[in-house]
């Protein structure tokens, strides 16, 4: 017992180092969406102390298409990618052997000591991919910027009015945008870099991760009760 309880917890403390990377990227690129979406907006952009341009010039819209597509690519892609991928398999498993051990009819003869710790396993999982599909969707609404460039397209008419010398250099502005919008929006639907980032995929997966936690409570709790009797 004494050699599994060891290689039992050098084992979860690796994954779980994996898994501290993995947040730490996840946070790390929330921020950086978040202080994105700050720049074109001056409240905003005073309040983080960031420097704050409208999208009224090519020049503009040209540094804001760039810095988009270099934010939205900072740190490890595939590496975390992987781990999270990983780490869905890993409790996927840890949850079936657990539901069969519990239900099999030799159930009093299993390994309290292992069950136990895949219940563990199993709880710190659910709690740590529900933590990155929320900062995943998060990210994803922070890049998503149909509603602004649609803002900056109406921004674009009023100020074309306030200055009619600037109309062609701001109708050239405007028409950039547009192509702009449709471009982002044709290569967001296909972007499929990490799987649970699609919003179905996302939501089936929380409802499942919220469904197995439940069950694992209700069984902990019913075995804890049986246990006292």
């Amino acid at each position: 017992h004494g050699i599994g309880f060891i290689l039992s917890m050098s084992l979860s403390l690796c994954f779980f180092t994996l898994f501290v990377v993995a947040e730490r990227t996840y946070a790390q690129r929330y921020l950086y969406a978040k202080f994105f979406n700050a720049i074109t907006t001056m409240r905003r952009a005073k309040q983080y102390g960031l420097p704050h341009f409208r999208l009224r010039s090519i020049q503009n819209i040209k540094a804001w298409l760039s810095l988009r597509s270099v934010l939205r690519r900072v740190g490890p892609q595939r590496s975390v990618g992987i781990i999270i991928t990983s780490s869905f398999l890993i409790m996927l498993t840890i949850l079936t052997v657990v539901c069969v051990q519990f239900f099999s009819k030799g159930g009093d003869s299993m390994n309290m000591y292992f069950t136990w710790l895949a219940i563990a396993w199993s709880m710190c999982l659910s709690i740590y991919l529900l933590r990155l599909f929320t900062l995943g969707n998060d990210i994803k609404e922070r890049f998503d910027s149909q509603s602004l460039l649609i803002t900056e397209q109406i921004n674009l008419f009023f100020f074309i009015q306030q200055s009619p010398q600037k109309k062609e250099q701001l109708m050239h502005a405007n028409q950039v945008l547009q192509l702009s919008s449709k471009l982002l929006k044709e290569i967001d639907s296909r972007e499929t870099s990490v799987f649970f980032l699609s919003p179905l995929v996302s939501q089936f997966l929380r409802v499942f991760l919220l469904s197995a936690f439940s069950g694992l409570a209700s069984e902990i709790s019913d075995s804890s009760s049986s246990f006292g009797r």
